[in-house]
């Protein structure tokens, strides 16, 4: 049985990338309370027209920054199954795994190869949702 070695110096990297991430996305969702009761009480005095266009911005700006992530997972996603069928083997050689891994090849690997890039193509596909829901409000608001 193959083994594919894990990347003790990319695990310590991605480990402190994400407690980052999880750091910010806690002072963010810290200050996002104080943000929308602010934004709450302006938009409550404010005439009806300003208040279309403040949702029209925001539902704009959440469809868009829900379809970036999704497309950017969706292309990994599609590339890495890509890889790994050309190689035959699922992980490919070049990619970087957090612990070891058996590795698989043939039809096992084949199997696992289209089931990332399907993952890939649906991914892509709620990106393309996203994104015609996000014209669809901007046109909606306009």
């Amino acid at each position: 049985m193959e083994i594919h070695r894990a990347d003790k110096a990319y695990r310590t990297r991605s480990g402190l990338l994400l407690a980052v991430i999880a750091v910010l996305c806690a002072a963010v969702l810290w200050q996002l309370n104080g943000w929308l009761s602010r934004l709450t009480g302006t938009l409550a005095t404010s005439d009806p027209v300003t208040v279309h266009q403040w949702l029209r911005v925001l539902f704009v700006a959440l469809g868009i920054g829900l379809a970036v992530p999704a497309a950017g997972l969706g292309i990994a996603l599609r590339r890495l199954g890509l890889t790994s069928r050309l190689e035959g083997r699922f992980p490919p050689r070049d990619w970087k795994t957090w612990r070891d891994v058996r590795v698989l090849r043939d039809a096992p690997a084949l199997a696992w190869a289209r089931r990332v890039e399907l993952a890939g193509t649906c991914a892509l596909a709620l990106a393309v949702l996203l994104l015609a829901w996000t014209a669809f409000a901007w046109w909606r608001y306009a």
